[in-house]
């Protein structure tokens, strides 16, 4: 995945090169594995280019964790674009043009121009325990907080901040 001249991309090198992707993306197939708002939006993208996008998800449903309007719109998209949806899918394989999924104990071969591999993000805290080692002596406190204690979306992030904020407030640190 990520190798120069490979068609099969995670989220950070589609998202730092969209230059190597071609504006007309006509009768290419697309195949994306991930069902989440990131996923959808790279989904969105080709078909907006003409290309048929699939959406490979382990879960029952593309979008389970959308907010209901953006749920309701990302139907439409869906539906507009006819996005091939394959829920209940399980990546199993990822080889240079098509994926190995597994749905109802049988593996199906799912071939691509392109593909994606878009499984979530995990939290990244490699400085954490050091400063809390580090600050336990000198009365300080150390708060794990964004995505070094769990890796979400903007919008829950910024309610942490806004919550932070008033408890410092609340505290007269602020």
């Amino acid at each position: 995945m990520d190798l120069d001249n490979h068609k099969v991309s995670s989220i950070d090198k589609f998202m730092n090169h969209l230059d190597l992707y071609p504006d007309d993306t006509t009768n290419k197939e697309i195949v994306i594995v991930g069902g989440g708002a990131v996923e959808l939006d790279v989904a969105e993208y080709f078909a907006n280019r003409g290309a048929s996008p699939t959406i490979i998800e382990m879960m029952n449903q593309i979008g389970r964790d959308l907010d209901p309007v953006t749920k309701s719109q990302t139907k439409e998209m869906m539906e507009k674009h006819h996005i091939k949806q394959m829920t209940q899918t399980k990546l199993k394989e990822v080889h240079e043009n098509y994926f190995i999924v597994e749905k109802e104990n049988q593996e199906i071969k799912v071939p691509f121009d392109y593909g994606f591999v878009c499984l979530g993000m995990k939290a990244y805290n490699p400085l954490y325990l050091q400063l809390k080692d580090y600050y336990q002596d000198k009365n300080g406190d150390v708060l794990e907080i964004g995505d070094c204690k769990r890796a979400r979306r903007i919008i829950e992030g910024t309610q942490e901040g806004r919550n932070i904020i008033h408890l410092l407030k609340q505290k007269e640190l602020l």
